[in-house]
């Protein structure tokens, strides 16, 4: 596992459903990467874990700024202190003005009683009631890795 097979799998995935990430609302943000989590269980063994993060926030690159509303499937193989953790998923970009008084905020699948409970987290909190309810920048996949 690494990064690049995390994010080939995402994308072939999407592309099977003919889904193009940079126009995604949040509401099918979050049905694609759970039908992806659910449908495409990679990691899922003694070695390996397999779990959902989803986090929000400002962004700033130079000049250019938004906000991240994002959804991403966390692939970790192996035991700390040599434990390595890959992630790829699909991140809507918004106008920053909007979500000026919204702290960053970060959780993840393993923390709730259950996966319900996770994306009924996600779909009261109030960055993406806020996003629902206006058009984003775009969308686009995100990868990373992580030791």
């Amino acid at each position: 596992m690494n990064s690049e097979i995390l994010l080939v799998s995402l994308q072939t995935f999407l592309d099977r459903r003919g889904v193009d990430p940079a126009g995604l609302a949040p509401d099918q943000m979050v049905e694609e990467m759970l039908a992806w989590f659910r449908g495409e269980p990679l990691g899922r063994s003694a070695e390996q874990g397999d779990t959902l993060v989803f986090r929000y926030g400002g962004w700033s690159e130079g000049c250019a700024t938004g906000f991240k509303l994002s959804l991403l499937r966390r692939v970790t193989v192996g035991t700390a202190p040599d434990q390595l953790s890959w992630m790829a998923g699909v991140t809507l970009m918004f106008d920053p003005a909007r979500f000026a008084q919204v702290a960053p905020y970060t959780t993840v699948a393993s923390d709730w009683k259950s996966l319900e409970s996770f994306v009924g987290a996600i779909r009261s909190s109030r960055a993406f009631i806020m996003a629902a309810a206006g058009a984003g920048m775009g969308g686009l996949l995100e990868v990373g890795g992580l030791r």
